[in-house]
Parts: structure tokens; C-alpha cells; sequence
């Protein structure tokens, strides 16, 4: 138990990951966990904000993650819908225009969420597009 409160561990460890749950909505937090709305603003403030900074970057990052994953499935299919089938019933069931949007949405939203640029910026000394070599493209664009 938490040193001079009423709440144990497993308490404050159920209050902060509700509150990491809900995006830090106190009052969304609260009714998931039964514990005062004030009391988990307080421990996501004061109290505890190291540890709940620490479960929003946890929770950041797997999201990241799930957006990658999703634009890497949306490039194989697209991929797929591209190629000659024997069979229609193997082609995707979505376009291939949906399939591109659905791809360039995620990639914009996981440079985004990665804190990374999402336009070719002349300054940067490499282009960052995840797992890409762009040499080549910056070689072309010397010349």
C-alpha cells in the first residue's frame, strides 16, 4: 500500500491504467475504476505522473505499431489487387484507389505519431520514410 493512503497498490496501478485507458479523462477513468475523479487527477499530476507518463508512451507505442502493421497490410494488398489474378474471388475486396488512401492515411499518421516529418523537406539530410532506402532518390536528386 501507497505510504499514507487508502489506496493500495493494485488500486493505484487499476486507477492510473484506466486513466491511460481513457486518453487521461479523469471522470471517464473514474467510472471505470470507481475511484474519485480528483484523486486520479491528482495521481496523474503529482502523485504518480512519472508512472503515468510512463503507461501513455507504453500505449503510444503499441499504437504506432498496430498503424504500421495497418499500412503494411494495406501495401500488400494493394499489391496484390495489382497483380493479374486466375481467379477474381482472390483479388482483394477493396479498390485499389481505397487501398492507396487507406495506406497514405496510416504512413501520414505514423510519421506523425513517431514525431517525424511528413513531406520531403529539402533540409533534412535524409528523407524519413520507415525501412525505405531512399540513396537512390537522393543520389537522383543531386544530379
Amino acid at each position: 500500500m501507497a505510504q499514507g493512503s487508502k489506496y493500495t497498490d493494485e488500486d493505484i496501478e487499476r486507477g492510473l491504467q484506466a486513466l491511460a485507458e481513457t486518453g487521461g479523462n479523469a471522470a471517464k477513468a473514474s467510472r471505470a475504476c470507481r475511484i474519485p475523479a480528483r484523486t486520479l487527477r491528482d495521481w496523474k499530476t503529482q502523485s504518480f505522473a512519472e508512472e503515468f507518463a510512463e503507461l501513455r508512451r507504453e500505449k503510444r507505442s503499441g499504437f504506432i505499431d498496430k498503424v504500421w502493421a495497418g499500412a503494411e497490410r494495406a501495401m500488400d494488398l494493394l499489391l496484390e489487387a495489382m497483380q493479374p489474378a486466375e481467379d477474381e474471388e482472390e483479388k482483394p475486396k477493396i479498390s485499389p484507389r481505397e487501398l492507396a488512401t487507406v495506406m497514405g492515411i496510416l504512413t501520414e499518421k505514423g510519421l506523425l505519431l513517431g514525431g517525424e516529418p511528413t513531406a520531403i523537406l529539402k533540409e533534412l539530410p535524409q528523407i524519413v520514410f520507415k525501412g525505405v532506402d531512399m540513396s537512390e532518390y537522393e543520389e537522383r536528386e543531386r544530379e
